[in-house]
């Protein structure tokens, strides 16, 4: 998980950048911030929930939204305290999950309960996966 308090303003959390300094050969498959580039995440960080990597959701205001879910995006910046109500995943709490390097809002960190187990899922029409 990014918190902010990991990293200094307009930097990548430590974990990311030793990813980065590994794939450095290989500048292909990430998953960039379509505002400002930032580095979030890693293609193959696709995961499953609920059947499927990409989901279609409306909030309660009537908001679409089509998100991807990734295993982690240490690349995000994670904020509010986590809420129960609303949650797109029975059983997941979700908090803000927005851009490192811009503070845009990209999507929600979820968490479930007290094993841990968490994902992010991202609004895919606002961030950048390279193919």
């Amino acid at each position: 998980m990014a918190d902010t308090d990991v990293k200094t303003p307009g930097s990548l959390h430590p974990a990311l950048l030793a990813i980065l300094e590994l794939d450095s050969a290989n500048d292909k498959n990430f998953v960039y911030c379509s505002v400002c580039s930032h580095v979030l995440t890693r293609r193959g960080a696709q995961i499953e929930m609920q059947g499927s990597f990409d989901h279609q959701f409306s909030n309660p205001h009537g908001f679409r939204f089509h998100v991807g879910c990734f295993a982690n995006a240490l690349g995000c910046d994670i904020s509010g305290a986590p809420q129960a109500a609303d949650s797109w995943f029975m059983g997941y709490a979700w908090r803000l999950a927005t851009c490192g390097g811009c503070h845009q809002h990209l999507g929600w960190y979820f968490t479930r309960g007290r094993d841990l187990h968490f994902f992010y899922g991202l609004i895919l029409d606002r961030v950048q996966i390279e193919q």
